[in-house]
């Protein structure tokens, strides 16, 4: 096997250059996007990250520890499920993506195809977080991927902060609303334009839901 040559090894100081070296290779931050709102088994990964092999993954997955960018975890469930979570150094690439995200956004040809996994989809809410100078009402998003066979449900939040709407993982008590839909439908919604079709089913107040739609409508 040949050795993999780094901008590092090369002789390159720059520090973007040696950042590449450790999340430049293609999947790479695909992975740790999936990783940024919590913890996921390997199973998981390779259906979220799609067209990875398993032997990829598990390269990208132990790149990525040895840098200290991925830890392993034990969840505290009763079968003890072995998972993937980002380092607090980690959580320092969401703006990263971010950033890429708003670049691509800004370019020639912004229109994208395909869908979005229930992660990515919060990502780009985060990203793209709307003012909200009034506050945000507590909702809950139960948001899955429709192109995987029996998809887990996802469960994130709406909160307020620091003037702008934030986008959580988990659920929470008493909601005002609760929104179930398939993550790539969801996208579309906030950001395709595609209102509160009949796919998004809404339990609660849908006058709310529609509120956080239109803020991010205004905001795209």
């Amino acid at each position: 096997m040949p050795i993999r040559q780094t901008y590092g090894g090369l002789g390159d100081a720059c520090r973007a250059a040696n950042a590449l070296d450790l999340v430049g290779d293609r999947w790479t931050l695909i992975v740790v996007r999936e990783l940024l709102l919590g913890p996921k088994r390997f199973a998981d990964l390779q259906e979220s990250v799609r067209g990875i092999t398993p032997a990829v993954l598990t390269d990208r997955l132990r790149a990525l520890q040895q840098a200290g960018i991925v830890d392993r975890v034990v969840l505290p469930d009763l079968a003890r499920t072995r998972a993937y979570l980002v380092t607090d150094w980690g959580l320092g690439l969401e703006p990263v993506l971010a950033a890429l995200g708003r670049w691509f956004s800004a370019g020639p040809s912004p229109d994208t195809a395909g869908g979005m996994t229930p992660d990515a989809v919060v990502v780009a809410m985060r990203t793209m977080a709307p003012p909200s100078p009034a506050g945000v009402p507590r909702i809950v998003l139960r948001l899955h991927d429709a192109r995987r066979a029996d998809p887990p449900v996802q469960h994130f939040h709406t909160v307020a902060h620091d003037g702008v709407v934030l986008v959580a993982a988990g659920a929470v008590a008493d909601p005002v609303a609760t929104v179930t839909v398939d993550s790539s439908t969801w996208s579309g919604v906030v950001f395709g334009g595609l209102g509160l079709i009949p796919a998004v089913e809404v339990t609660g107040d849908r006058d709310a839901v529609a509120s956080l739609v239109s803020l991010y409508a205004a905001a795209t």
